[in-house]
């Protein structure tokens, strides 16, 4: 982790493409390969130096979310009262707000909060961890739930755990929307600088996707903007919503 946070730190000083190429590779090995229960153990220190230095992958609001509001696909019309999962610095947020949704970013590192607020808008940001959401978080139900890459970083023994948390957050009507990294072993390279590979892990699988949501949510596959991620997109609906 501390090589990581140093590779970080020459690639914010240098600045040159092949060194931002590199921090990716490495974050993403520490992110989803078998340090990632580690490092989720360090709560959000890494996170916040990631942030402080400039983490790779915040680089503005997820190309899938646009194209679900811009093509109409997604509006406030489904309820104004939207969550995202991991906001970091907010992109999402601000992004949905200016769509007419009442957002609440949650993140546990208090770095990309602290840039989440200075850039203004209407959300309303909340420092806090997914397993220990405040009241005020939990208080109501959301109309829609986006996580743009937050589950995808947790420990494979977490992922269930993270699935009820989301399920609790919604009501009968809510829209999951989920962007996570995502690749079977067989066809993923052993080492990646842009996604998951053999030695940083393979994200969520479509099988753990529906094991882990198929119970409460009807899954649906939504194309995404670079299939060179190795990335996958879901659009969720509650099925007790047919009820």
């Amino acid at each position: 982790i501390a090589n990581t946070v140093m590779v970080t730190v020459v690639g914010r000083l240098f600045g040159g493409s092949w060194v931002k190429s590199v921090i990716t590779g490495v974050v993403m090995s520490v992110l989803f390969g078998p340090l990632a229960a580690l490092w989720y153990r360090l709560g959000s220190r890494p996170y916040d130096a990631m942030y402080r230095w400039g983490a790779p992958w915040d680089n503005g609001a997820r190309a899938e979310l646009v194209t679900l509001l811009e093509s109409g696909r997604l509006t406030s019309q489904i309820g104004p009262r939207a969550i995202d999962i991991g906001c970091g610095t907010g992109a999402d947020c601000r992004l949905l707000a200016e769509h007419g949704f009442d957002v609440v970013g949650v993140d546990f590192s208090k770095v990309a909060i602290g840039e989440a607020r200075k850039a203004g808008g209407s959300p309303h940001y909340v420092c806090a961890d997914l397993f220990a959401l405040p009241g005020e978080v939990t208080a109501r139900p959301f109309d829609l739930i986006f996580d743009g890459g937050t589950i995808d970083d947790l420990p494979p023994a977490r992922l269930r755990e993270a699935a009820a948390t989301i399920t609790r957050l919604a009501h009968r009507r809510t829209v999951f929307v989920m962007w996570c990294f995502s690749l079977h072993r067989e066809q993923a390279p052993w080492f990646s600088t842009s996604g998951p590979s053999r030695l940083g892990g393979m994200g969520i699988t479509p099988a753990q996707v529906q094991d882990m949501y198929g119970s409460d949510w009807h899954i649906e596959s939504l194309p995404t903007a670079n299939p060179a991620e190795h990335a996958a997109c879901y659009w969720m609906t509650r099925r007790d919503a047919e009820q």
